[in-house]
């Protein structure tokens, strides 16, 4: 391996942050996601009423594994390394949240972050400047109709932080995208509430060096 001398600069080689209480993630590179998947899955059910019929629970838990895993599949499909969501119960509810952190690679050597940042951002709603931890990157807000392949027929708050990984040779980002139907009215209270959590969250965010 390569010294270093103090001068050199230092590329991150992870990044750490604090999840809300009552939240777990998933990582999305390891083969044992599956594994994960139903540890969440018995803890969401172990959650439920005593008193429920067993072919109810049985039908719950097979429901909420598959959209578990359908989820799983569309972050990793989309270059994301960890997979974060709710698995704690409040009011004997799931918070209808989660996010996902990506990494997003140039084209090559002499890209512009500013460049690729503003690209981003364009058409894609609302967009500001933000501080994360030293790197320069752009927190991106709108709202998003339900897709075709969706289960619901909500629209959901969506909130993406664009990161350049900094010291990197390479043009390269992290993407922290956080989305959410809230009660189904994306600019409610209760949305707004889920939303400012997950700025809270960011705000713990802190770039790993070893």
């Amino acid at each position: 391996m390569a010294e270093h001398s103090p001068m050199d600069p230092i590329v991150p080689v992870g990044f750490n942050l604090i999840a809300p209480p009552g939240w777990d993630r998933i990582d999305l590179r390891d083969d044992s996601m599956n594994d994960s998947i139903l540890r969440i899955v018995d803890n969401s059910i172990n959650q439920l009423p005593g008193d429920l019929p067993k072919d109810d629970v049985s039908k719950l838990r097979m429901e909420l594994f598959k959209r578990l895993k359908k989820a799983v599949r569309k972050a990793a499909k989309a270059n994301g390394l960890l997979l974060y969501l709710p698995v704690q119960r409040v009011r004997s509810t799931l918070a209808p949240a989660s996010f996902v952190v990506s990494q997003v690679s140039g084209a090559g050597v002499g890209i512009q972050p500013n460049d690729v940042l503003g690209a981003l951002a364009a058409g894609r709603g609302s967009s500001e400047p933000v501080d994360v931890d030293g790197s320069q990157g752009t927190r991106i807000e709108r709202v998003v109709p339900p897709s075709d392949d969706s289960e619901g027929s909500f629209s959901s708050r969506r909130i993406e932080y664009v990161l350049p990984l900094p010291a990197s040779s390479l043009p390269r980002w992290l993407t922290v995208t956080f989305s959410t139907v809230g009660d189904g009215d994306p600019d409610s209270e209760f949305t707004s509430a889920l939303v400012d959590l997950f700025d809270a969250v960011m705000t713990t965010f802190r770039w790993s060096y070893a």
